[in-house]
């Protein structure tokens, strides 16, 4: 898959280069000392450039325990605070019982009231059928009019008794269990002594919300500009910020568009304090040595082999002198160019690249050597503002894990070209 990503970034390259060379033709410039050179960015060019389409991603519980309130009922005591670890079993809180017992007593009045309707109204009936077999034949629709409102009557208040009973034995049931238990092991996120509503779902916040822990995922933002360029079965890698070297696995399996966060935070990858964001999850492969609320970085994963440490350039922008020395064509000083002095390592015959161990950052620019490469000479840092291959519409499509290029940009084959 490394090979996949070069051989696209490749591609890119040379159409860039042939952009630049139909350029410089059709603006008059020749290989002059006035020639204008484009270079391109190291790290994206062998994909060390860590700031790349990164976002800041914090580890959340996979799931939560959300309790509420049981309507009419009151707290009386809460036992844990916010932040605390509970486990199976731990007491949270519990419910004032002397007024749970008091409508206990109310429920069990209203449903003996219930009761004494219906065989109220069983016997009214039973009148009304002793009545209507003596009536003349004139009177027997109202007879069996009056009958059939009165039957109609007693199974409604049959239903009202059953919902009532319902509401008794619950209540029974939060009278014997009047303290509440955690059911999962996690941490206590939140408690809303005083519930409010949530200003996007309108849906009114629980009581109490527990985060399980052992089973993770990340919650990451992306701002209203580069929402496009991440879709759910995306695979990404996880990277610490404690140690970059240190990385997990996921796949993007949710964009929350529905719910939007506002906010000054300092996302990476181009985020703006100023704009819209939205949050999105990553279910992990293995959320080994990851902890809750640490945070962490989000990369796309192109599909490189993350065992191919280092920084792997094509060897087509290394020069080798007859004395042993390598060097290439670099943006220094005042955007001008020079021969960077590079050491090598090992080379990959398989993707045409060579191990650069020193004299490169992911941060510099590089230029593709040709004729008009002087010491000197005018640079321009190419940030895709040119078209590439000569339009807006030309696009290649890769095979690097479902991404396309479209005017040196990598995009998903799903985001709308």
């Amino acid at each position: 898959m490394k090979k996949k990503a070069i051989i696209i970034t490749a591609a890119a390259v040379l159409i860039a280069a042939a952009g630049v060379v139909t350029w410089q033709l059709t603006s008059g410039f020749s290989g002059d000392s006035q020639t204008l050179l484009y270079a391109e960015s190291v790290g994206k060019m062998t994909n060390t450039d860590m700031s790349q389409n990164r976002f800041a991603g914090v580890i959340e519980a996979q799931n939560a325990l959300n309790i509420n309130l049981e309507n009419n009922h009151t707290v009386k005591e809460i036992f844990v605070t916010q932040g605390q670890t509970v486990e199976v079993g731990t007491e949270l809180f519990s419910y004032n019982t002397d007024e749970i017992s008091m409508n206990l007593e109310q429920a069990n009045l209203e449903v003996e009231k219930i009761t004494n309707s219906i065989e109220s109204l069983k016997s009214q009936i039973e009148s009304l059928k002793k009545e209507k077999a003596n009536a003349p034949s004139s009177e027997q629709l109202s007879y069996t009019t009056q009958i059939q409102e009165l039957e109609m009557n007693v199974r409604q208040e049959e239903y009202n008794k059953k919902v009532k009973e319902l509401e008794v034995s619950r209540l029974k049931d939060s009278l014997e269990n009047s303290v509440v238990t955690s059911t999962i092991d996690g941490v206590v996120q939140e408690i809303n002594e005083n519930p409010s509503y949530d200003q996007y779902t309108g849906n009114q916040k629980p009581f109490m919300s527990i985060l399980a822990t052992g089973k993770y995922r990340v919650k990451g933002t992306v701002n209203e500009l580069s929402v496009r360029s991440i879709y759910r079965g995306m695979p990404v890698i996880i990277r610490s910020r404690a140690d970059e070297s240190i990385i997990w696995s996921g796949t993007v399996d949710n964009i929350d568009t529905q719910k939007p966060e506002t906010g000054n935070q300092n996302m990476m990858g181009g985020e703006s304090g100023g704009s819209t964001k939205y949050p999105f999850y990553v279910s992990l492969e293995s959320s080994d040595g990851l902890m809750l609320g640490q945070h962490v970085y989000i990369e796309p994963n192109l599909g490189e082999n993350t065992e191919k440490e280092g920084m792997w350039l094509l060897s087509d922008y290394i020069i080798t002198e007859e004395n042993g020395e390598s060097y290439v064509w670099a943006v220094g000083n005042g955007d001008k160019l020079e021969k960077r002095k590079v050491t090598l390592g090992e080379k990959d015959e398989n993707d045409s690249t060579v191990e650069i161990l020193d004299g490169l950052k992911a941060s510099d620019y590089i230029v593709w050597p040709s004729e008009d490469c002087k010491e000197g000479a005018k640079v321009s840092k190419n940030n895709n503002e040119m078209p590439i291959g000569g339009g807006s519409d030309d696009v290649i499509y890769g095979d690097d894990g479902g991404y396309v290029w479209e005017n040196g940009s990598a995009l998903p084959q799903e985001a709308e070209i």
